[in-house]
Formats: C-alpha cells, structure tokens, sequence
C-alpha cells in the first residue's frame, strides 16, 4: 500500500511538526544541551584530575615533540617519496643534522650571547643611574609636583597595590625556577623519543583512531582529521619559519646599526613574534629603550630597521610561508588572543589560534552534516 506525501504529512504529529521539525525550537534545544552539558562537566570536574595530572607530567614534552613533528615531517616525506628511504633511517639522519646544529649553537653562536648577557649585567648599575636621573630632571618640574608627590607617597592604594605585586610575583617566580628547571630538563629527555615515533609512525595514527568508529563514518572522519592536521601544520610551521626569519633580519639589522645588544635583541623578537601582529611590537620596546642611551639617532635607525622588517615580512615573508591557509580575520585574532590569554595565560596565547582552528573545522563539519541530514534546511 502506496502513500502519497500529503497523506503522510498528515499522520505526524503536532509533537513531530511544531518541535522536531521547527527551526526556531531546535536550535534552542540544542543550545540547551550544550549548556547542560557543560554544567554537567563543571560538576564533575574531579573525574579529569587524573587526566590533568597526566598533561602536567607529559604535556610539555608532548606539545614540544609536535611543534617540531609539524617542522619535520615536510622534510621526512619529501626525503621518503625522492629517495625511497626507510622513515626510520630519514628520521635518524635528520637528529644527526640537529646535533650538528646545535654543537654548531654552543660552539658559535653561545657565546656571543653570553658575552652580550656579561656585557649587560656589567652596565646595568650605569643605566639603571641614567634613568633615574632622568627621571627626577622630569619630575623637578614645577607642574609635576603633584604627580611626584603621588609616585613618592608610599601611603596611596595604588603604590601598596604596585608593592605587593611585586612582592609576591617575586616570589611566586623564584619559587618558580625549581619548577621551570624540572619541566626544561624533561623536555629535553623525553622530547627526541617520543619525536622519534611520532615522525616515524604518525601518519597511521589517524587510521589507528578511525578503527574505533562504525566503518560508514570512517571516511568523512579521516576527512576530518586531515583537515584538522592541514590548519595546525599549516599554522604552527608558517609561524615558526616567520619567527626564525624575524629573529634573522632583526639580527642583521640591529648588527648593522651597531645597536647593543642586538643580536639576542634579535633572538628574543622570533619568539615573540608567535604572537601575531603583537610580537613585533613587543620586541621593539627593549631595542627602543636601549637605543635611547645611544642619542636620537640610533632611534630613527631602529626604527628604520623596523619598518624594513615589518616590509619585508608583511609583504614578503609572511604570505608566502603562511598564504591565506587560515582563513582568519584580524580582528577574529586578536579575539582569540585576548580571549585565551585572559582564561589560559601563555598558553592561551601560545595555542589559542590552532585550537580555533580545529574548533573551527569540527564545527563547520557539524553545521553541514546537520544541514544535509536535517529537515530544517529541505524545501
């Protein structure tokens, strides 16, 4: 017996035509969901303590092992296609090439650091004398006495406020050290292995993960996996070539125009430069400021020196490493930015664009299976 579609219409429900099949109440009962189930994991928080107390074990040399998995793996699979060579032996001559680099680092490079740190430390009294000089020549001025007398009066709020952050930043960061050391020293002996597999073996594990999903799903779930390793590759290795091209023209620039200290000026611009349209800025500051001891003129060539970078990298360097692969707005970033380094800190700042990314990708996903399997969006 045949039904035509009328006469099926016909026999849903008012439950199946006024709530399932409306837009309206099921975006809000998907919204509701959401949210009960984001109370749900509040409340049951303490069931991740375990997995927290894992990431803090593992995580900082697991993030650290994928930073450098994302730069090598180009490298690998170009070496394994041209040469037909075991990923294995690939991945063991790359270390080789990386000891090389860096006793190559310790040799050279090192010491021209230390000595750079030395020289600094040794005129630090100098400058931290200027300074102050100067600054009471700015505050003797009769219009400035009501603002010296402010900054001087250790009684106000906001002077107390100043004093006890900066007592106890101080100690939280000497209290600090031992913990930093121990997290840099296992980094530095975990790291290289598990790289070592992750290089050697990673590119199955997105078929190991689809094992544990209905073999219908797989497909559009490898398809998913692989555009979610595409956006995190694509931004991870485009932002650490741009910040090792930065931290080189900075080099050479700040070596040219005699600056002091440029050169771990330079150094300390690439990784501020992770931070997108911020780091740049922020590495200027310290170049400013020192160039300020050495006249007007080593100022303008600072500056110089940073519009040609800024040139170079926005025009050159940056759209050819990153291209529009992302597919982010500037404003989106800075959001993100603010964003997670508000409720993250570092991290959030570190990670917060790949995470929308991924976010992104699987949302997207969502949004068209529910479009084309919904019936919503039919007619």
């Amino acid at each position: 017996m045949r039904f035509n579609k009328k006469e099926v219409d016909q026999q849903k429900t008012w439950l199946e035509r006024w709530v399932f099949n409306n837009r309206l109440v099921s975006v809000l009962l998907v919204i509701i969901l959401l949210l009960l189930t984001i109370y749900l994991l509040h409340k049951t928080s303490f069931i991740f303590e375990p997995i927290k107390a894992l990431f803090s074990a593992v995580g900082a040399p697991v993030i650290t092992a994928g930073i450098f998995y994302y730069l090598l793996i180009p490298s690998v699979n170009w070496a394994h296609d041209k040469f037909h060579l075991s990923k294995q032996l690939i991945v063991l001559i790359i270390f080789l090439f990386v000891a090389l680099f860096l006793v190559l680092f310790v040799v050279y490079i090192a010491p021209i650091i230390r000595d750079n740190f030395i020289v600094f430390f040794k005129h630090w009294p100098d400058y931290y004398s200027h300074w102050s000089k100067r600054l009471q020549v700015w505050l003797s001025y009769p219009g400035l006495k009501p603002i010296k007398n402010w900054v001087l009066d250790t009684n106000n709020n906001f002077n107390k406020t100043i004093i006890n952050w900066s007592k106890n930043y101080l100690t939280n960061g000497i209290a600090g050290v031992g913990k930093i050391t121990r997290v840099i020293t296992m980094i530095v002996i975990t790291f290289p292995f598990i790289l070592y597999y992750m290089l050697k073996d990673g590119d199955q594990l997105p078929l190991y993960i689809s094992q544990f999903f209905p073999a219908r799903t797989r497909p559009s779930l490898l398809e998913v996996l692989h555009e979610i390793n595409k956006q995190i590759s694509d931004y991870l290795r485009g932002q650490i070539l741009t910040a090792v091209a930065v931290s080189i023209m900075f080099m050479i620039g700040f070596s040219i125009i005699g600056l002091p200290y440029g050169i771990w000026i330079g150094l300390l611009a690439g990784p501020l430069n992770l931070i997108p349209y911020l780091g740049s800025f922020l590495a200027m500051v310290p170049a400013i400021i020192i160039a300020l001891f050495g006249g007007i003129h080593l100022v303008i060539a600072v500056l110089i020196v940073f519009v040609i970078e800024q040139t170079l990298e926005s025009r050159l360097i940056h759209p050819k490493i990153m291209g529009a692969s992302m597919n982010i707005h500037p404003i989106t970033v800075l959001v993100i930015l603010l964003g997670a380094g508000e409720m993250f800190g570092l991290l959030g700042v570190a990670f917060g664009i790949p995470a929308y990314a991924v976010l992104k990708v699987l949302i997207g996903r969502s949004y068209h299976w529910w479009r084309e399997n919904s019936e919503l969006f039919k007619g």
